[in-house]
């Protein structure tokens, strides 16, 4: 399997020389206790600053275990952080009713929020930043990926079901990304109302507005290849994510890593 060893092009790791990072916990280093599975039951808290909006079961991996959870290896895959020992992982969506046979789509969805150091600025322009990669045992890849910015947290404890809101950061939808264990940006930027002070991420669309490709798991032996069909999940890490303020929109959405091929 192709792995990527992701090296600092600077050493000042994500943040420029004159910019600070509004989020708190920014690449998933801080944890209370070092996990040891995946989450099986919703709690609103997953890791200090970084909170659970719905019941989904968004998940924490982190190079402290040997477990189900751990990185570079885990129960959904292999890929090193982008940045650190640590990432989050999400659910984009679960037997989409395009390919499963169901009666009605299940709208399953996962997401990970967080509440900014201090609240956006009125008529200030920041930069919105962050990276996924689709994981090694992922069935699904899909074309939704966004990021919601709030005055006040949204969020439906009772519901696993799509968050009904508009993301007002997204991955370019004419294109869905395919390749496994590559780290890819969705970056930018958002001109403030004033007061905002959440951001949450995720799939905002329902199963019906979704597209969604069936990933090669040719490369993979047997029982890999037969638990990766079941699994019936587009999966992805989540590493790295970033509100600055800007005074141009102007090539800042470049990436700062330089990424090498590793056997």
């Amino acid at each position: 399997m192709i792995k990527y060893l992701l090296l600092f092009v600077i050493s000042i790791s994500f943040l420029s020389l004159n910019a600070q990072n509004l989020v708190q916990n920014y690449s998933f280093e801080e944890f209370e206790e070092c996990p040891d599975e995946v989450t099986v039951y919703s709690e609103k808290t997953l890791i200090p600053h970084w909170n659970i909006p719905t019941r989904g079961t968004s998940d924490y991996f982190n190079a402290c275990t040997i477990h189900q959870v751990s990185v570079p290896d885990n129960v959904m895959g292999s890929m090193f952080a982008l940045d650190g020992n640590a990432y989050a992982g999400i659910v984009m969506i679960e037997r989409p009713p395009s390919l499963v046979k169901m009666k009605k789509p299940l709208n399953y969805r996962e997401y990970l929020q967080t509440k900014l150091k201090t609240e956006l600025k009125k008529g200030k322009l920041y930069t919105f930043q962050f990276y996924f990669s689709i994981a090694s045992y992922s069935t699904y890849a899909i074309n939704r990926i966004g990021l919601y910015i709030s005055k006040s947290s949204e969020s439906n404890r009772r519901s696993s079901k799509v968050l009904k809101v508009k993301p007002q950061i997204e991955l370019d939808t004419l294109n869905t990304y395919i390749e496994r264990d590559y780290w890819y940006q969705v970056c930018d930027t958002f001109r403030a109302k004033g007061d905002e002070k959440y951001i949450t991420i995720g799939n905002f669309y329902d199963d019906n507005n979704t597209d969604i490709k069936v990933l090669d798991c040719s490369m993979y032996r047997g029982s890999i290849q037969q638990t990766i069909k079941e699994n019936k999940i587009a999966y992805y890490y989540i590493d790295v994510v970033s509100v600055e303020e800007v005074t141009t929109a102007e090539n800042f959405c470049n990436d700062r890593y330089l990424i090498i091929k590793k056997n």
